[in-house]
């Protein structure tokens, strides 16, 4: 229970905004500052009603909703810029700080050999840590074979795999990349949370095979490190590569299912240029479809440039705020009486 709870809690304490949403050099920077503009509205108005009940779950609950909006309003306003770092980072905030938020998300993570995209795919480092810990959970659930000392020791061994697939997953991927810019923080998070550092782990890695005997995958750059023979850490910042996205990658309408609210949106996008697709209005927006209803989370027009940013949680969602957070926070709280309850 202790290993699923903790990731849930700590999202709820480190709810904070840091990436920012820019419009600058968006397909439709002036439709991207509206829509966010009627987000972060939305979300104040949730946050209010979230400070009058005195609930942090609704508080939670509209800072995930805020992300979600925001993320969409990006998608149709911004499609030429979700290669970015911004975008993958936003993405990845978002990710960590709402307790419900799951894959898949538009445009994420970034494809290999994309155009203009971040020098560290910082996608597939965060999917790679995170897988780092789904399979260790797995790994301790199976020692249950042998006797108590042995399923001790192997355990030990998962956990030290555990630690040291995430932190191999930083230096394969993105070698050169500063690594407290791409989930070394986490990384560290999660040897504490299990009790587990990892110049602690060497003898479990070389006892137990992280690969062969405990079932990992394989890592990116093929090992498994420890504290001895750790890589030296890379010292380059994150920055935007080459090329020009002139087409979104999912067509100028798509539809996708947010696994985190049930909610199936349409993303249309705005400011497509003749022959880059089939659709070139500025009044493109996410759209919201399902059982609750649908809406829209956003128009074009209005003023353009400068930094768009969310509400106090983090950036809304369409409809009722009170509906939303009533919603979310039914989610959240499933989440976490189902873990108190099974996990």
């Amino acid at each position: 229970m202790v290993r699923i709870l903790l990731p849930i809690f700590a999202a709820i304490g480190v709810a904070t905004a840091v990436v920012q949403l820019t419009t600058t050099g968006c397909s439709d920077s002036s439709g991207l500052q509206t829509c966010l503009n009627a987000v972060t509205a939305l979300t104040s108005k949730c946050l209010n009603q979230a400070d009058a009940d005195a609930s942090q779950l609704e508080t939670v609950a509209c800072g995930c909703t805020n992300y979600i909006s925001s993320y969409n309003c990006y998608a149709s306003h911004c499609w030429n810029r979700v290669n970015e770092c911004e975008y993958q980072s936003y993405i990845i905030e978002y990710l960590i700080n709402c307790p419900t938020a799951k894959t898949p998300v538009p445009y994420f993570p970034t494809p290999k050999g994309a155009p203009a995209a971040c020098s560290c795919n910082v996608g597939e480092v965060y999917e790679a840590i995170t897988g780092s810990i789904s399979q260790g959970t797995t790994c301790v659930n199976n020692q249950n074979g042998g006797d108590a000392f042995t399923n001790v020791q192997r355990i030990q061994g998962c956990e030290c795999c555990e630690v040291s697939a995430a932190l191999s997953s930083i230096y394969g991927i993105c070698p050169t990349t500063d690594p407290t810019l791409i989930g070394l923080n986490q990384v560290q998070s999660l040897e504490t949370n299990l009790n587990t550092p990892i110049n602690s782990c060497a003898p479990y890695i070389a006892k137990y095979p992280c690969e062969s005997d405990l079932g990992f995958p394989a890592v990116a750059g093929g090992t498994f490190y420890d504290a001895a023979n750790l890589p030296a850490s890379g010292t380059a910042t994150l920055s935007n590569g080459p090329g020009t996205v002139t087409a979104p990658a999912s067509g100028s309408v798509f539809t996708y299912t947010n696994p985190a609210d049930s909610q199936v949106y349409v993303i249309s996008a705005a400011g497509v240029k003749a022959g880059g697709g089939d659709s070139g209005s500025g009044n493109a927006a996410a759209t919201t479809t399902g059982s609750s209803g649908s809406g829209s989370s956003g128009g074009s027009g209005g003023s353009s440039g400068g930094t768009a940013t969310g509400g106090a949680a983090s950036p809304g969602k369409t409809g009722v705020a009170g509906q939303v957070s009533a919603r979310w926070g039914l989610l959240v709280v499933a989440v976490l009486v189902s873990c108190l309850m099974v996990c």
